[in-house]
């Protein structure tokens, strides 16, 4: 294995690091993110179901007001009656005094609604309350333990970095920018050994005059199938000793 390929494998293997990191980085951001969005909708409604409670109530109200004016009415026509003495006079505010008493227990039956409507509202609003407090608290525990994470995740990215560095000033710029490409194409796998003729990147087989150059060459060869950077380690290097 030629020594400038040797040097990007070692690189390869920061690089997967680097990358590691950077995964379990954006997956954690990921989780706060959706527990942001759990919050932010049970938020919405609550939010929701208090807007539609005032409307209730201000319904409830309404009624209320016109029951009160109705009653008052009622009463003023009995007052009324008292000092009437004409038949059809006493005939038609008695009908009028009946049809306000007919209104009234209308009116009546629909604030009895109201006010189960009323309490069945306040009754999901404060479950709904209680579930948005449990996961906001849930949230800020999960940001705490998050923001350790990340800062330790940010630190190994930093001296992860500066390893690559060191290692990358070693390799010639062009290919470098040629391994940097394949490793951002591959998911990771820009530097693969050829292994019995075959790509161990992608498995396919190397055509065998390809196979015979890598063996005898130091030069840098791709795979003709994946692409990717190609070397072959000799079996005194493959083998450990006992």
């Amino acid at each position: 294995m030629s020594a400038q390929i040797e040097i990007l494998a070692s690189l390869q293997t920061v690089d997967r690091e680097i990358k590691q990191h950077h995964g379990k980085k954006q997956r954690l951001v990921g989780e706060l993110q959706v527990k942001e969005q759990e919050i932010q909708s049970k938020k919405q409604e609550v939010e929701t179901l208090t807007a539609a409670l005032a409307e209730t109530e201000k319904l409830r109200q309404e009624k209320e007001r016109v029951l009160q004016d109705e009653s008052k009415k009622a009463t003023d026509r009995r007052m009324r009656m008292n000092r009437i003495k004409n038949s059809k006079e006493l005939m038609a505010l008695q009908r009028e005094i009946d049809l306000i008493k007919q209104g009234n227990s209308e009116r009546e039956e629909e604030l009895i609604k109201l006010m189960e409507e009323v309490d069945r509202a306040k009754s999901e609003i404060n479950a709904k309350a209680e579930e948005l407090a449990k996961l906001q608290a849930e949230w800020e525990q999960k940001q705490a333990e998050s923001k350790s994470q990340i800062t330790g995740i940010d630190q190994a990215v930093s001296e992860a970095a500066s390893r690559r560095q060191s290692i990358a000033s070693q390799v010639a710029g062009e290919l470098i920018s040629r391994y940097e490409l394949i490793f951002s194409r591959r998911d990771g796998t820009a530097v693969v050994e050829v292994a019995g003729g075959i790509c161990q990147g992608c498995y396919m087989n190397i055509p065998p005059q390809l196979w015979n150059e890598i063996i005898r060459s130091e030069k840098v060869y791709l795979c003709p199938s994946c692409q990717r950077i190609l070397y072959h380690r000799p079996v005194e290097e493959s083998v450990k000793p006992a």
